[in-house]
């Protein structure tokens, strides 16, 4: 096998980066910072990432609507690719998989391709015909979970070329965090205890259900806590089954209005305070036809900070939640969801040092070594 480019050229394809926001943009802003320390990266991304891209990266922006970015990240890619050669072209999603086809083709050069779950089983027909097979055409396919790898497989993408690295959080210091009674006090929090909601409120994320059918009794059991929800609806992302007039009208006819706190969308630092504060998080998952939770981000993240998780087995989110760090609950099962908020609420088990150890295991560094080790396997190949 020929050796490795000292730094080779690679091309990153991506919508789903800064200054939009949201778990994949997280992952592939770390992907961009951890690909710098050994290539020469080069990134297509929505307008204003320029200003989050490691220093010296070639950036060229398009615009942040899914129709604006594909057809201007097309013409990037000819402009980029008639310039230079690049040893790999690297996709964020697979909205990038076309995109990654035409600069594969101009230049030659192998590709891989994240793949994160709602973007192989939306439910969409131009995008099964016309994207799964750019995506089934990449060297490999970066997958976040093993549920992931199992839905790309169903859809025809070859096994041998799949991997499955799972994302990665942040391990902040607790101390330099705003502290739960400054975030309580800043955002008007005056619940005893905080159950935390933390996501895009979609149908998959099942919050409407969750108020409906759990909260009731979870506060009749613990009568001085409280829903803190953060987040909003899918304005930006792929598929835009929002349920926020949902979640609103639950709320109202259980008339728990003084029970229930909306944050909406906040900075990164309020979120991990958030985080912090919070007794217990709840991921409420629930299956939708052409959607599903690619892994669980939010339940890796709750655990950096100390805080355990109860979700519903759904999708990739097993890969996140093992009893160091939460309960994972046989779906639909709300008096058993209820039952294990309500348990976490009174003192039960994980402990937040139990949370932490589990997230270390999940820390940047380790997603940015697995990364390297299957891009450069993918180089090395190209440069045979």
């Amino acid at each position: 096998m020929a050796s490795l480019p000292s730094r080779p050229s690679i091309l990153l394809i991506t919508r789903n980066f800064p200054p939009l926001t949201g778990g994949m943009e997280r992952l592939l802003h770390q992907a961009a910072e951890g690909l710098d320390d050994w290539a020469e990266l080069s990134i297509i991304g929505p307008n204003g990432c320029s200003a989050y891209a490691p220093p010296g990266c070639e950036v060229r922006e398009a615009p942040h609507s899914l129709a604006g970015f594909m057809l201007l990240s097309f013409w990037h890619v000819l402009m980029t690719c008639r310039r230079g050669r690049f040893q790999l072209i690297l996709g964020g999603s697979g909205l990038a998989a076309p995109a990654l086809w035409l600069a594969r083709y101009l230049c030659g050069a192998h590709g891989a391709i994240f793949v994160h779950g709602l973007d192989i089983v939306v439910n969409n027909w131009a995008y099964q015909r016309l994207f799964l097979p750019a995506v089934r055409s990449a060297d490999l396919v970066i997958a976040n979970s093993a549920n992931t790898r199992r839905l790309a497989i169903e859809r025809g993408v070859a096994p041998e070329h799949i991997t499955v690295i799972n994302p990665g959080t942040e391990l902040p210091l607790l101390t330099e965090l705003e502290t739960p009674a400054n975030f309580r006090e800043h955002h008007g929090v005056e619940f005893d205890q905080i159950i935390l909601f933390v996501g895009r409120m979609t149908r998959r994320k099942g919050l409407s259900q969750f108020i409906e059918k759990s909260l009731p009794a979870i506060l009749d059991a613990v009568p001085g806590a409280g829903l803190v929800v953060i987040g909003d609806d899918p304005v930006n992302s792929l598929n835009k089954l929002g349920e926020q007039d949902d979640v609103l009208a639950a709320v109202d006819k259980a008339g728990l209005e003084q029970k229930v706190r909306f944050l909406g969308a906040v900075e990164d630092s309020e979120l991990l305070a958030g985080y912090t504060a919070a007794d217990v998080q709840i991921f409420p998952l629930v299956e939708v036809t052409g959607d599903v939770e690619g892994f669980g981000m939010v339940a890796i993240e709750a655990a950096a900070c100390g805080t355990p998780t109860v979700a519903f087995d759904c999708g990739g989110v097993s890969d996140a939640i093992t009893t160091d760090n939460g309960t994972l609950v046989t779906a639909d099962d709300y008096e058993k969801f209820s039952t294990i908020v309500i348990e976490l609420l009174k003192g039960s088990s994980p402990t937040p040092d139990s949370c932490r150890s589990h997230a270390e295991k999940y820390a940047w560094p380790h997603f940015h070594q697995k990364l390297a080790t299957a891009l450069q396997g993918c180089v090395s190949a190209f440069t045979r």
